[in-house]
């Protein structure tokens, strides 16, 4: 017979609140108490669920019939409703399909390669600015957005939009961070902020000037395998049937999802190398040796395995998804347990993966951990999520970061203060509170 998980023994107000205002203390106590999860009862709305066995986490990420995603609502629904990251069902299957060949091999090669030629004109400016501080996270966005506009969207949109479009994702950040509201009933209004409605509105703005563009060039005769030319070229399959706005919605989604998760794992997979300059020079060592006189490219990543370990070893301790979140609609049978209808499932990556039951020495950064096993083999291990799910751009993602590490540090130290990741806001994602200072000096 299935049983409830357990409850910490405080009230569920009390948990709900600890959850929202110390968020990461409060998940490593429950991942230290808990073997496989508890159930923390919430006033006014359903039990908040914290699955904290890696086992138990994967078969919920593989149920999405049973544990579906969160309805975009209120706030997030002003940006998009129904992209990839948001749809279930069949509308989810139809955009899986007909957007599924803008993710293949072919692309991953593209990315690399236009990533390649970013990071090196970056290189380049950085190398004849001389010594420098800057807000290393506004660069790593910079660069991932322009990247991702290009190979997914059809455009590069150029510096100046990438900035102004930093600026639109720290207001969504100020808007979506975890607080006190978490322990409120679902009837308690929230407010939305004006800086959060401008940040929508140009998110929204953007995708449209695209996608209006990108039909022009398609009229003209251009072709593409981006992404947005395969949605544009599906309106006149008549067995795609698209909601109002979704080209929209899912230009909106990619704008976002195509970017940010790259962006913010750069930036602390930098700072964890300053803090650790042996790991560097391991990694420079590597860089020297693989890398030509030119942009980095797809080719050079077959020679980069030490650098594409200490991106895994970074995506561990500072996974930027730092959660997945689902819920369930009814009551659902899950291993020796009943879930209740109506919860909030929580998947926990941020202490599944320092948890030392699963890794040794956790709070260690140890690239070479993954030379003695292979990621994929590791239960516990899994930052770009799983199952039907699971990221559908996390080959862009390492074949990128790996060669923006290579080039950036084989030519240039990047220091980083260790308390510039103490405040970070906790958001569906990881996001700095205030950005990452770092010098950066040209090596000798």
């Amino acid at each position: 017979m299935s049983r409830s998980l357990p409850s910490p023994p405080d009230a569920g107000v009390l948990n709900a609140l600890r959850f929202g205002t110390e968020t990461f203390r409060f998940l490593e106590g429950i991942q230290s108490r808990f073997e496989d999860g508890t159930s923390i009862p919430v006033p006014g709305k359903g039990p908040l669920v914290l699955l904290t066995n890696p086992k138990l986490a994967r078969e919920a990420l593989e149920r999405p019939e049973d544990f579906p995603r969160l309805e975009a609502l209120d706030s997030a629904a002003m940006i998009a409703e129904n992209g990839l990251v948001q749809s279930e069902g069949a509308l989810w299957r139809q955009q899986r399909s007909v957007m599924g060949p803008a993710f293949g091999g072919q692309q991953v090669n593209a990315y690399a390669d236009t990533t390649g030629e970013r990071v090196e004109a970056l290189a380049e400016r950085w190398a004849e600015a001389g010594p420098q501080t800057l807000n290393l996270h506004r660069a790593a966005t910079s660069l991932t957005v322009r990247v991702a506009s290009e190979i997914l969207l059809g455009e590069d949109i150029g510096k100046q939009r990438a900035d102004t479009f930093h600026e639109w994702m720290r207001a969504a950040g100020e808007e979506f961070e975890f607080g006190p509201e978490i322990a409120m009933p679902d009837w308690v209004p929230t407010r939305t902020s004006p800086e959060f409605r401008e940040a929508a509105e140009g998110i929204r703005g953007l995708a449209e000037d695209l996608i209006e563009r990108r039909r022009a060039d398609l009229a003209a005769g251009d072709e593409g395998m981006d992404m947005l030319t395969l949605l544009l070229e599906a309106e006149d399959d008549p067995e795609v049937d698209y909601p109002e706005h979704q080209i929209r919605d899912e230009v909106s989604t990619f704008l976002i999802a195509g970017h940010e998760t790259t962006a913010l794992s750069l930036t602390y997979t930098l700072a964890l190398l300053s803090w650790n300059p042996e790991t560097r020079e391991r990694v420079r060592e590597e860089a020297q040796a693989a890398l030509g006189d030119g942009p980095p490219t797809h080719e050079d990543l077959a020679n980069l395995q030490y650098t594409k370990r200490a991106y895994r070893e970074a995506l561990r301790l500072y996974p930027p998804a730092w959660a997945v979140f689902r819920q369930t609609e009814e009551p659902v049978d899950f291993g020796e347990y009943r879930i209740p209808g109506d919860s909030g499932v929580i998947v926990p990556l941020w202490s599944i993966h320092r948890d030392d039951r699963y890794f040794d020495d956790p709070e260690r950064f140890d690239p070479d951990r993954w030379a003695r096993r292979n990621p994929n083999d590791v239960e516990a291990y899994f930052p770009f999520s799983t199952g039907p799910h699971a990221c559908i751009g996390q080959g862009f993602a390492l074949a990128g970061a790996t060669l923006t590490l290579a080039r950036l540090v084989r030519d240039f130290d990047i220091e980083v203060a260790e308390t510039e990741l103490d405040s970070l806001r906790v958001t569906p994602t990881l996001r700095p509170t205030d950005g990452v200072t770092a010098t950066v000096r040209p090596i000798d």
